[in-house]
Formats: structure tokens, sequence, C-alpha cells
């Protein structure tokens, strides 16, 4: 499963069925909200925004084809994956389940381990992936990449544009040697009016401002730089 904890909404009037669904999804560490009712369910998952609901055809209230109909009618939860459950796999059934937007009909009973793969398969493609981390650390040294800032041990370094854009790609890098030529399309808009020493007169000016971490960025003969804290 993802790294964070998935919170399933399990909705089914049928005290059996919702404990065997649970204890499929057991062994991967999903978190379960249970709803006996339609209208709890809607409300459930229009509340608490689950990563999937797992939804009984048969529910009592609110069935679970016209569940799934609100929650695609909303804007809100109409990409939330659901899964509907029925006693026996029935054409019709499967048809107009597709027809209002349910991503799956599936049989029940179930081999439980199925049923936690097709929920985690599910979950895997559909979660949104994680933010990308706003700033980057290493020792002393923060790079901010949303407000465009480097600080060495709380002082502030006052770069420019492309000297900020520069150490950015060689701490993305970490122990990795860029070269000139890669430097120069990452880091330039027109590399065409760029060249080799352009590249190195740059590299001396961030180490300049580096102060104590300058050694931090080394030269790797004949090909280019390499980020490599100490």
């Amino acid at each position: 499963m993802p790294t964070t904890r998935a919170q399933i909404l399990l909705a089914s009037a049928n005290a059996t069925e919702r404990e065997r669904a649970a204890a499929s999804l057991a062994p991967a560490g999903c978190e379960i909200v249970s709803t006996e009712d339609g209208h709890a369910a809607l409300q459930a998952i229009r509340h608490r925004r689950p990563d999937l609901a797992l939804v009984s055809l048969d529910l009592p209230g609110l069935d679970g084809l016209e569940l799934c109909k609100e929650l695609r009618r909303d804007p809100a939860t109409a990409r939330t994956p659901v899964f509907l459950l029925c006693a026996q796999d029935n054409p019709t059934y499967r048809l107009l389940a597709l027809e209002l937007g349910a991503d799956e009909l599936l049989s029940l009973p179930m081999e439980p381990r199925e049923l936690m793969l097709r929920v985690r398969n599910m979950i895997e493609r559909t979660r949104p992936l994680a933010e990308p981390p706003a700033q980057l650390h290493f020792g002393k040294l923060v790079v901010d990449m949303s407000a465009h800032e480097v600080n060495v041990a709380g002082r502030r370094l006052k770069l420019s544009p492309i000297e900020f854009k520069l150490l950015l790609v060689l701490v993305q890098h970490s122990g990795h040697v860029q070269t000139r030529a890669g430097l120069l399309r990452e880091v330039w808009a027109d590399a065409a009016l760029a060249t080799d020493r352009t590249v190195d007169t740059h590299i001396r000016r961030l180490r300049g401002k580096l102060g104590p971490l300058r050694s931090w960025i080394r030269t790797v003969r004949t090909t280019g730089y390499c980020f490599k804290p100490e």
C-alpha cells in the first residue's frame, strides 16, 4: 500500500460481509470506516474523502447504484474510487454499475487476497503522489526551492537566479557528476550562447558565496562538477 495509511469506506448492512471485507484488508493496514445504510455512507464519503469506497449493492435507504450515481454527480466525490459488492455475478447489474461510474462490481464471497490486491492496486493508481519537499537540507546548507533562497548556518546567501539554479541542479543530483554540457542545458535558457568557461565562472562565484562550504562543490577533471557534502 502507499506509505500513508489508506482509508476505506465500507458500506454494508450485512455484518458478516463487513467483517469478512475488513479481515481481507487488515494485512494491508487499511483504516476501515463502516456504515450500514446508503445515506450514512454518502455523508461519510463527503466528509471523510476516503481513498476508496466498498459499497454493497443492496444497501438500505440508498442502494449501491443510487449511491454511486450521487457520488459521480458531486464534483467533490466524482473521482472517489467505488467498488460495488454483489452477492452474485449478474451481467445486468455489472452493466448498470459501469454506466453509473463504478470502478468495479465484485462478486462475494471473494478470496481475501484478491480483494486486498484489487483495493491496493486501485489506490496506488488513483492516489495523488506525495508533494516534493519545499526545502533540501544538507547539514548547515538549506536550499528553499519555493522561496528561491539558500541559507548557510542560518545566514541567507545573495545568489543571482543563475547561481541559485546552478546550485539547485547540483544538490538535486548530490553525489553524481554533472557535466558542463549538462549544466549548460539545465541552467542556461539559451545554452548556445554560453560556453564551458561560462559554467566555470559561475561555479567560481558560487563557491565564493558558499564560504566554508565551497569544497562541497568538487571539480571533476575534464568533465564537470559534483556536489558532495562533507
